[in-house]
């Protein structure tokens, strides 16, 4: 893929990656780096908003963290009955999910490879954290939160997919979260990816450009998912390249999809055509995950189309549940 081509996707999908990273930063510059962002325009690309913007609000895409989005509609959906469990109303408290955090993450724990995992989670942010201080730029891995990772995984066990496809998948840690889930269900279940990475290269000068901001960096001789520990790379397909042009033949290959997540390019437009092809092929009671809502209305419009549930997982992910 030609640097050039590889950069203008970087600069789509730095979105809520570089947000979610700054929430968690220690002694990295969180403050300028904020200040930065702020400083950037409120619109991303069409229907597509900058979350660091002073004049952000989440009513402008309809982000309410917690809140299950058309919660009295009908619905058989398995994953949808188990949040409803946790639900009171319409919404899920936030402590709640502490006490299915705690536990998740103990199950996960006995799963062969979480520690593999964890190790190399650790390697990437001293890898990365090294780059900081060398060339004086920010740099991240272009992940998901560990409690998203958890939810990940929690909603693979409930939901027991066999067929999961994700686009954007960078150094994978939710593609391992959900590899962990997987096996622990059983030996069928297969994920099948879709990614662009942007892999650093010393020799490349754009990457080492003081005050850049680097939203999705993989270590130099690391490829797409390298954190699924090898134990399961049967399971586990990366196709390289732009999801726009890879997306719908691998939908056309496949029977059916269980659970779909997206994870990619978060502008609206591109969103809304990636949900449109999973729905194609997704099961009747499949679900389709989307992270960084907090971007665009994507999901929520798309719930309204199709006139099903859906759920806002923390303000970072939602869900959309299907019932056949």
């Amino acid at each position: 893929m030609p640097l050039k081509r590889r950069l203008q996707w970087l600069r789509r999908s730095v979105c809520g990656s570089i947000h979610s990273a700054v929430d968690v930063m220690r002694g990295r510059g969180a403050s300028s780096l904020r200040s930065r962002l702020a400083a950037t325009p409120l619109m991303r690309a069409e229907k597509t908003y900058n979350t660091a913007h002073p004049d952000y609000k989440p009513e402008l895409v309809g982000n309410f963290p917690g809140r299950i989005h058309h919660a009295s509609r009908p619905c058989g959906n398995q994953l949808f009955l188990e949040i409803r469990k946790l639900a009171k109303r319409d919404m899920v408290p936030k402590r709640v999910w502490r006490k299915v955090h705690h536990s998740v993450l103990e199950e996960a724990r006995a799963v062969p490879g979480f520690d593999q995992v964890m190790e190399r989670k650790v390697y990437i942010e001293g890898y990365l954290a090294e780059l900081d201080r060398r060339y004086g730029a920010n740099y991240f891995a272009g992940w998901v939160n560990l409690v998203d990772a958890l939810f990940l995984y929690w909603a693979v066990r409930r939901a027991k997919p066999k067929t999961i496809v994700q686009t954007g998948v960078s150094n994978g840690l939710s593609s391992a979260f959900m590899m962990l889930a997987l096996a622990k269900n059983g030996p069928e279940g297969r994920l099948h990816s879709i990614d662009l990475p942007c892999i650093f290269d010393p020799a490349e000068a754009w990457w080492t450009q003081q005050g850049t901001i680097y939203g999705v960096v993989i270590p130099q001789g690391k490829s797409s998912g390298w954190m699924v520990p090898e134990v399961y790379r049967h399971r586990f397909e990366v196709e390289v390249g732009d999801a726009k042009a890879l997306l719908p033949p691998l939908i056309d290959r496949l029977d059916t999809i269980d659970m779909f997540f997206h994870d990619s390019d978060h502008t609206y437009n591109h969103m809304t055509f990636e949900l449109d092809q999973a729905v194609r092929k997704l099961a009747p009671n499949g679900v389709i995950i989307a992270d960084d809502i907090a971007w665009n209305a994507s999901l929520w419009d798309f719930a309204d189309r199709h006139n099903v549930p859906g759920y806002n997982y923390g303000g970072t992910m939602g869900v959309a549940f299907l019932s056949g």
